[in-house]
């Protein structure tokens, strides 16, 4: 982001957490009066975008955002939103579009990156245009898998002197679910999510399970993991006001619905 533009931001923060608090139409209304650059105006109309379905628009501020990146403070957020972008194009039938803009993306990032930084960069559009063309991107989220047989959940279970691996605190509960994963059966597993869902802090872990009820056929379970998700998002870039990262996971995304996403983008979050 350019010096004058850190200066100016101050001034659409009050928008942003207006938009995250679920004030979305006054957020955004804050947000277009604001004097900060257009790059960081675009990347979060295109957020609320995405999660009202409003798809061309949200390619298109995308487009106008994505170009100027480098002003981007969290850089996961680049290949988080052009995961929601080709989501878009699928949905609306604008692949041809998809492919001109990311033709111009991964050329303007030869522009300005020199062979030693580039490879991410090429990689993220290989991986777009892989799924534009209906193939699987090399970076796809490991499949859900259901087991029947395995360690018994107690196996991972210990206290130590610290109680960070105990399941009645926050940190050790989200480290022995981390680890259990397609490790355990899948219903103790599940059973011990939902014992213990409250105090889980790391937010992978409500993904993992939000994606389990899925794979299982458990569409009011799914809705509450991705609750819980959504109640502890952190953004990582003051100017996020949705979390992107849920478009990686394509389980995820095409079981959103409108309904549930006009929920979770008017409940509290992100602060």
């Amino acid at each position: 982001m350019k010096t004058d533009e850190y200066t100016q931001a101050t001034d659409c923060i009050e928008a942003v957490k207006r938009i995250r608090l679920g004030h979305t139409d006054e957020g955004l209304a804050m947000l277009e009066t604001s004097e900060v650059g257009n790059t960081i105006k675009n990347l979060t109309k295109a957020e609320v975008a995405y999660w009202r379905e409003d798809y061309k628009n949200a390619m298109y501020y995308d487009e106008h955002s994505l170009a100027d990146d480098y002003f981007w403070t969290d850089p996961l957020a680049v290949p988080h939103h052009l995961r929601a972008y080709v989501y878009a194009a699928q949905n609306i039938g604008s692949i041809s579009r998809a492919k001109e803009f990311l033709d111009y993306y991964i050329a303007q990032q030869h522009k300005r990156y020199t062979a030693g930084y580039i490879a991410p960069f090429n990689d993220i559009y290989k991986n777009a245009m892989r799924r534009l063309d209906g193939l699987p991107g090399k970076d796809e989220p490991v499949d859900i898998a259901i087991y029947n047989e395995g360690n018994a959940p107690s196996k991972f279970i210990f206290y130590g002197e610290d109680d960070t691996t105990s399941p009645q605190v926050a940190e050790g509960i989200s480290k022995i679910l981390s680890i259990m994963w397609n490790k355990v059966p899948t219903m103790p597993i599940l059973d011990l999510y939902e014992k213990y869902a409250h105090n889980i802090t790391l937010d992978d872990n409500h993904i993992m399970a939000a994606r389990t009820y899925l794979k299982i056929g458990d569409y009011e379970h799914f809705e509450k993991a991705i609750f819980r998700y959504i109640s502890i998002w952190r953004p990582t870039d003051k100017f996020e006001v949705m979390p992107m990262k849920l478009f990686v996971f394509h389980d995820i995304a095409s079981n959103l619905t409108t309904s549930f996403k006009n929920i979770l983008l008017a409940m509290e979050k992100g602060n």
